[in-house]
């Protein structure tokens, strides 16, 4: 880890002292000891007749001092992960202000995280939980990710740390506490923000836009889409508990019937990757390579929504899923289908206005897709990849799928949001929702015909695999479609 400055060890070296760091000598217009030039300065000075100069003091007021006000952090212990640390420290050290407000200031600030073990340092969330009224904290996560710190060593946050004050409210210092979080380990943590949702680079069709605001609160998102082994596992423990039937090699749910078809295994269809035989599904191989980790296809979008539900059980968490209505619970703590607004500001990676998770051009070193060509060239500008077709590392057996992870993750540490598989949204789809939908945590129409799919395959063109393209307008959305070209990953609630 690259070493910090002597200036902020020094602080560090405070703050393990004293629990906040020493500021610069209180401003001189501060007449009531407490490091503030506020409205108690003005009333203490006209009570005793002060000669201090009033424009000096009100220009203290206005502008503050050189330096921010004193924070202390306090950890909370009471965290739900039962592996949590038993004592970690959080500081905070300012390194940036700006005034935004006649008494309002905004301050930047560097996490430093001390006092814990590196074996939990893998995709480590500081969450602040409670701070005084006078602040407004502009993001409340911070996450360190897989950063790696020996003992007796801090790691520093990969983003910076931000609130504002207002210096009226007469508290001071200020503390801030913190619980540390933990991510399931094959997903990642996307903090909530808002975001311009829709098309304002003008590439696809009407149903994207208007652009428009839209905020969405944090939550969990799967890393990878959810693969073949982890659906043959599913699978198996459904069967077990009777969840299940297979007729004719197409998986239903039990007791509907053919009504809904949960996936296809090898014998209904020879493109899917779940072999049936003898009371036992498995993961087939394809050239000898073992499919175990490529993204499941075939699988329908009840198939998805069961699988939820599945986990969910495993783990003790709550079942979002009525799968007698198929309606969605979303003040359920448990696994879900991503909203297609999560799924588009998951899949923006932090990027603002960019046509792809990384930025606005498209080829094969960065995803799994068909580079489709006329006249000797792309047909889409934005496509630059060197040669027509689909991956070559991954045509040799239909269907082209790719591992998970095969590419670079995006911002947030997602893989494959564009190409590989279209993934299945809980969204029902209506080419006109934009013109109406709400601005904080949209869930989609109320009923619909077709399901929304999302981020493009390996079978499609660069067109597809922009973040902001919506898919089901030609009816491939519809909840018991299985093919070849689908799968999905999952989402859980930040509780």
């Amino acid at each position: 880890m690259q070493r910090k400055t002597s200036s902020i060890l020094i602080c560090l070296l405070a703050l393990a002292a004293s629990c906040n760091c020493a500021f610069a000598a209180c401003p001189s217009g501060d007449l009531n000891g407490d490091c503030l030039v506020n409205f108690l300065d003005f009333q203490i000075m006209a009570g005793r007749g002060s000669l201090l100069d009033l424009d000096a003091l009100a220009g203290q007021w206005l502008e503050s001092d050189d330096e921010p006000p004193a924070i202390l952090s306090r950890a909370d212990m009471q965290s739900d992960d039962p592996n949590g640390p038993n004592l970690f420290a959080v500081e905070l050290v300012v390194v940036g202000k700006q005034r935004v407000g006649r008494t309002v200031f905004r301050y930047e600030c560097q996490v430093i995280l001390t006092n814990l073990s590196a074996d939990y340092l893998n995709n480590v969330h500081l969450v602040m939980v409670g701070w005084p009224d006078n602040m407004t904290i502009i993001d409340q996560h911070v996450t360190f990710g897989d950063a790696e710190i020996a003992p007796g060593e801090s790691a520093g946050s990969m983003d910076t740390c931000a609130f504002t004050v207002n210096r009226s409210i007469l508290i001071n210092p200020l503390e801030i506490i913190w619980r540390y979080v933990t991510a399931p380990q094959d997903m990642t943590f996307i903090p909530g923000g808002a975001f311009q949702m829709g098309d304002n680079l003008g590439d696809g069709y009407s149903d994207v836009l208007p652009v428009h605001t839209v905020t969405v609160d944090s939550f969990y998102m799967g890393r990878c889409e959810v693969t073949n082994g982890q659906y043959c596992d599913y699978l198996n423990s459904a069967l077990s508990q009777g969840l299940i039937t297979v007729t004719s090699g197409v998986v239903y749910k039990a007791g509907s019937g053919t009504t809904y078809p949960y996936c296809d295994t090898s014998t209904a269809d020879s493109y899917s990757q779940i072999a049936y035989s003898a009371g036992v599904f498995s993961v087939r191989t394809k050239n000898g390579r073992d499919m175990s980790n490529d993204p499941m296809v075939e699988v329908s979008w009840y198939g998805a929504a069961a699988y939820c539900n599945w986990r969910s059980q495993q783990e003790g968490k709550e079942q979002c899923y009525n799968l007698s209505t198929w309606n969605c619970d979303f003040a359920k703590h448990g696994y879900r289908l991503a909203t297609e607004a999560e799924w588009e500001y998951a899949a923006r990676g932090g990027l603002s206005g960019r046509r792809f998770p990384w930025g606005d051009t498209i080829s094969h070193s960065q995803a799994n897709y068909y580079s489709y060509w006329e006249g000797g060239h792309p047909y889409y500008p934005y496509d630059v990849n060197p040669a027509q077709g689909y991956h070559p590392s991954w045509d040799d057996v239909y269907p082209y799928t790719s591992p998970g992870g095969s590419f670079a993750a995006n911002g947030y540490g997602i893989y494959d949001m564009a190409g590989n598989v279209w993934e299945w949204c809980n969204d029902w789809y209506d080419s006109d929702y934009y013109d109406s939908s709400p601005t904080s945590n949209p869930t989609g129409p109320i009923t619909g015909s077709v399901r929304v799919l999302r981020g493009g395959c390996w079978g499609l063109d660069a067109f597809y695999c922009r973040v902001a393209g919506r898919g089901d307008a030609h009816g491939g959305g519809w909840p018991g479609n299985r093919y070849d070209i689908i799968g999905f990953r999952l989402v859980l609630d930040f509780n």
